[in-house]
């Protein structure tokens, strides 16, 4: 959609003034670089763009504009503004807004008067577009910056002796109780063997004999040490095993095997399979099942018992 306000956008990239007849003019105001001591910042130059609505002659730039882009006469670029400023009028008394893209927009206070509110932005200022304030602290902010940060992790010297001679204290007492602990442990847990047949009763201290062997049914005690005798636990029966493999439609095949060279290996691997292992001859190749059955979700079931490589199993018929 045609619009002037484009227009006035690019011609205040290369322009510090757009009048527009019977509106106003937009000025861009040019700051140079500064530093701001206050806050410690380097501000980048820019050009803020301002509304003077007292500036209503027609310097014709903004209707030549037109004329270059929009193919236009003259006198169809001045009515074309005309009618455009009529058009703002109208939606500021209704809306009491008017939006100049990326400029900003105007606004009625009050119902009285029209204010102009810039965005804070680049956007009528190429030259300076991308530059950004700097915040830059002088040798003097970072000198009394570094002053404080030692100021607040000094101690004083009082307070470090205080400290220490606190600590050696509590330390001390710390150490004695342990001790004691360690003592009294020591004193409790270690076995004492008795001889009561001794009669020198009047001594301090009772006298200790060597340890002495004990039969106590299937355990024997000698010197300090419980000799049991060693029993095997007898493990369950495998679930394998239950469900056999010399009978039943459904065969669990764990291997298809090319060679005896490679049963034989595979045997090595598996050892502790080798006891349920038994050979199927499927089309000249050696298939190796451990268990068969009528029951195809029985089988399905003893994956959980195979060696993790081993239970993507093949169920054979």
């Amino acid at each position: 959609m045609l619009s002037i306000i484009e227009h006035i956008e690019y011609l205040l990239t290369c322009h510090d003034c757009v009048a527009v007849p019977g509106w106003g003019a937009f000025i861009a105001n040019y700051s140079q670089a500064h530093y701001d001591e206050q806050q410690a910042l380097m501000a980048r130059p820019r050009r803020d763009v301002t509304f003077n609505a007292g500036v209503t002659h027609n310097d014709g730039l903004l209707a030549q504009s037109l004329v270059r882009r929009e193919g236009m006469t003259f006198d169809q670029a001045m009515r074309f503004i005309a009618d455009s400023v009529t058009t703002f009028r109208q939606q500021l008394a209704m809306d009491s807004e008017v939006s100049m893209g990326r400029l900003g927009y105007f606004r009625r206070n009050d119902g009285r008067y029209i204010e102009f509110v810039p965005f804070d932005a680049d956007n009528a200022i190429d030259g300076y577009y991308g530059l950004a304030d700097v915040n830059v602290k002088t040798v003097d902010m970072l000198e009394r910056e570094l002053a404080e940060q030692e100021a607040a992790a000094a101690v004083p010297a009082a307070v470090i002796r205080q400290e220490r001679g606190l600590f050696s204290r509590r330390g001390t007492r710390i150490a004695a109780s342990v001790a004691a602990l360690i003592g009294m442990g020591i004193l409790l847990s270690t076995p004492v063997i008795v001889d009561r047949d001794h009669h020198d009763m009047a001594g301090m201290m009772p006298a200790v004999t060597a340890p002495q062997s004990q039969h106590l049914g299937g355990f024997s005690v000698q010197q300090g040490v419980v000799n049991e005798p060693i029993q095997f636990v007898q493990q369950p029966a495998s679930a394998i095993a239950a469900v056999g493999n010399t009978a039943g439609k459904y065969y669990m095949v764990i291997a298809t095997l090319r060679n005896q060279q490679e049963l034989d290996a595979f045997k090595s691997k598996y050892a502790s399979l080798v006891p349920y292992m038994k050979i199927l001859d499927y089309k000249g190749l050696m298939c190796v099942y451990i268990a068969r059955s009528d029951d195809y979700s029985r089988l399905m079931s003893l994956r959980d018992e195979l060696p993790q490589p081993l239970r993507d199993i093949w169920i054979y018929n």
